[in-house]
C-alpha cells in the first residue's frame, strides 16, 4: 500500500471519491474517519495491522473530518510521542512527515506522519503432528514448550492449549488445537514466555514449528485422522508415558503410520518423573524392539545433550534416525533437548531436505489447499490452509489466473486472491511449504468449503491431478486385513468420505519383509462422490473398530 493510496472512507464532501491528503493546498475538510478498519488515523490509534505494516496518522483533524489545525508546539509534542510509540514495537519507525500551515491560521498547522514497520517472513516452517494415547501427556507437553511454563502435576500446563469446557473438565483433548514456537536468527526459542501474541513470535523469529495437538481417545479417531491429513504435517511426534509399561496398539498403529507416509519421526517419552527403573526399562526394551519392526532402517538415538542434536535432526529428515527425548512437564526436563532437535530439523527444511515424504514444490503451478473458511467483515471469504506448491501474488491483475473447487459438480470457478497473510505476517506472496490466509473473491457463486483448493487455472487437469472419484493409493495395512468389498471411511485431506475397496494386492514377501503389511488398493468413493485427486497426497482409512490402513495416492482413475 502506497502512503497516497491509504484507506480513507468513502468521500461524502464533494471530492468525487479521489484520494486527498491534509497537507494539499486548499483541502479544509477530510472524509470521516472508518473507526472499524484501514490503516489512517485521525489523532492517535495504531494502525500497522490494518495497513499491512504502514499507518498513517492525519494530525490536526477532528474525527468527523473538519481541519482545524495544532501549534508547532503540539505538533512536535506529537511526533515525539509517535516516535516514542514506535521505538516500542519491533522495527518499527517513522519514516515521513509532511507539513502545511493552514493560509488562514499561520500559528497552526496539520500534518501526515506515516510510520512503517518492517518484518522478515520466517523463511521455514516445520509442521508437526503430535500422537499418542489419550493420558500420555502431549497437551501438556506443548503447553510448557509453547508457553514456558511447568505444570503442577494436575493439568495445569494444558490448559494452554484445551479450546473447549468440556475438555477442561475431562481433562479429554477432543479438538485439534495448534501451538507454535519459532526460533530467531540466534537460535533463541521464541514463545509465550518472552512473546505477547503469537503475531509477535513469528514477526521475531527466523524459522517457525507449528504444533499439531491431536486426540489420544480412540472416541476421536475421527479428528486425529484430519489432523494427520488435512494439515499436512512434516513430521511426527508420537508421545509415550514412562509409566506406559508397554507401547500400546494405538502407540504402535501411529508408528506404522510413519513408515507408511515416509513421515520424520521424534518420539518423546513423557512423566520421567514418576517413572520407575524397572517399569521404564521394560518400556524402553518394547519401544526399541517395535520401532524395528514398524520402522526398519531408521536407526534410535537417545538425545541427552541439548548442544548435541544439529546432525541428528537432519539425519531424521532424511529419514535414517528417530530421535528419543526424555520428557518431565514437572520438572522441566528435556525440553531444551526437544528445542534442539527442532531447530536442527528447521535448519533441514530451509535447505530444501525432505519434509513430510517430498519436497514440496516451490517452482511448480500453485496449488492451496483450504483447511477452513471464515467470513470476516469488510474483507469477506478468508481460506486457512497451506501451499502445497508454487506460489501465488496478492492483486486481481496480475496475470496470475486460478480457480478454486471443486464445487458439487466437480467444476471449478475463477477467483481473485486480495490479501495475503502468510504465518500470521502480512506479505505479497503464499509460497510452498508455508500455512497461509487468502483473502478471496470468487467469480461466481460458490459455497467455499474445507478441503477443497485454489490452483493455476491452466493447471486443474495437469500433473496427474484430476477431480474423481476412483483412485489407486499405496498403503500400509494398520488393523484388520482390508479385503475387496470392504466399506471404509477414508480422508484425503480435509475432507472424508465412505468408499469401497474394490482390490487390494499384497507386495509379495520378500520384496519388503517376511510379514509384509504393505499393499496396493484401489477405491471408489461412494455415492458417485468425487474429489480432488493428486498423486502423493496422504489418506487414512478407518472403519467401526479403528485405523485400516495409511498411504498415499499412486493415481486416479
Amino acid at each position: 500500500m502506497t502512503t497516497r493510496d491509504a484507506v480513507y472512507s468513502d468521500d461524502p464532501t464533494g471530492y468525487g471519491g479521489r484520494r486527498v491528503s491534509i497537507v494539499d493546498e486548499g483541502v479544509t475538510r477530510l472524509p470521516p474517519e472508518l473507526d472499524g478498519a484501514g490503516n489512517v488515523e485521525y489523532k492517535l490509534q495504531w494502525r500497522l495491522a490494518e495497513g499491512n505494516g504502514r499507518a498513517v496518522y492525519v494530525i490536526g483533524v477532528h474525527d468527523d473530518g473538519d481541519v482545524v489545525g495544532i501549534t508547532d508546539q503540539e505538533l512536535q509534542h506529537t511526533i515525539a510521542t509517535l516516535r516514542a510509540m514506535a521505538q516500542k514495537l519491533d522495527s518499527t519507525r517513522v519514516v515521513s512527515v509532511r507539513t502545511r500551515v493552514l493560509a488562514d491560521q499561520e500559528n497552526r498547522v496539520v500534518a501526515e506522519v506515516h510510520l512503517a514497520q518492517q518484518t522478515t517472513l520466517p523463511q521455514a516452517e516445520l509442521r508437526i503432528a503430535v500422537l499418542g494415547d489419550h493420558g500420555a501427556g502431549k497437551s501438556s507437553i506443548l503447553g510448557c514448550l509453547t508457553y514456558g511454563e511447568a505444570d503442577d502435576g494436575r493439568g495445569k500446563a494444558r490448559l494452554n492449549l484445551l479450546r473447549h469446557r468440556h475438555e477442561l473438565e475431562s481433562g479429554r483433548t477432543s479438538s485439534i488445537a495448534l501451538g507454535t514456537v519459532g526460533f530467531s536468527a540466534d537460535g533463541r526459542m521464541q514463545n509465550y514466555a518472552n512473546n505477547r501474541s503469537a503475531e509477535h513470535i513469528h514477526q521475531r523469529s527466523c524459522h517457525i514449528a507449528t504444533f499439531i495437538d491431536t486426540c489420544g481417545h480412540a472416541k476421536h479417531l475421527k479428528t486425529t485422522a484430519r489432523a494427520i491429513t488435512g494439515y499436512s504435517p512434516h513430521a511426527f511426534c508420537v508421545v509415550i508415558a514412562a509409566d506406559a509399561g508397554t507401547v500400546s496398539a494405538a502407540t504402535r498403529g501411529y508408528l506404522q503410520m510413519a513408515a507408511a507416509l515416509s513421515m520424520p519421526l521424534v518420539v518423546v517419552v513423557s512423566k520421567m518423573d514418576i517413572a520407575e527403573k524397572t517399569g521404564f526399562a521394560a518400556l524402553m526394551h518394547d519401544l526399541l524392539a517395535t520401532l524395528d519392526a514398524v520402522v526398519p532402517g531408521r536407526s534410535k538415538c537417545m538425545v541427552a545433550d541439548a548442544a548435541a542434536p544439529g546432525p541428528l535432526a537432519g539425519d531424521m529428515m532424511d529419514l535414517s534416525v528417530v530421535p528419543i527425548v526424555t520428557t518431565s512437564a514437572v520438572r522441566s526436563v528435556g525440553f531444551d533437548e526437544l528445542a534442539s532437535v527442532l531447530r536442527g530439523s528447521l535448519a533441514q527444511c530451509q535447505k530444501g531436505g525432505p519434509a513430510g515424504g517430498g519436497i514440496h514444490r516451490c517452482d511448480g503451478p500453485f496449488e492451496f489447499h483450504i483447511e477452513s473458511v471464515h467470513s470476516i467483515d469488510k474483507v469477506g471469504l478468508v481460506a486457512t490452509g497451506w501451499v502445497s506448491g508454487g506460489t501465488a501474488k496478492s492483486g486481481t491483475a496480475l496475470g496470475q489466473p486460478l480457480v478454486v473447487g471443486p464445487d458439487a459438480s466437480g467444476g471449478f470457478v475463477g477467483v481473485d486472491v486480495t490479501s495475503i497473510h502468510t504465518l500470521r505476517i502480512p506479505t505479497a506472496t503464499a509460497r510452498a511449504g508455508l500455512s497461509a490466509a487468502l483473502a478471496i473473491q470468487p467469480h461466481s457463486a460458490l459455497s467455499i468449503q474445507k478441503g477443497m483448493v485454489v490452483l493455476d487455472a491452466d493447471q486443474v487437469d495437469a500433473h496427474g491431478r484430476c477431480v474423481s472419484g476412483e483412485f489407486t493409493a499405496a498403503v500400509t495395512l494398520l488393523g484388520p486385513e482390508a479385503s475387496a468389498a470392504q466399506t471404509v471411511t477414508v480422508h484425503i485431506r480435509s475432507t472424508c468420505h465412505l468408499a469401497h475397496v474394490l482390490s487390494v494386492t499384497r507386495a509379495p514377501q520378500g520384496e519388503t519383509s517376511a510379514d509384509s503389511s504393505d499393499a496396493t488398493v484401489r477405491l471408489q468413493l461412494d455415492g458417485g462422490t468425487r474429489d480432488y485427486i493428486c498423486p502423493g497426497v496422504p489418506i487414512v482409512a478407518r472403519d467401526g473398530r479403528g485405523l485400516v490402513f495409511a498411504g498415499r495416492v499412486t493415481s486416479a482413475q
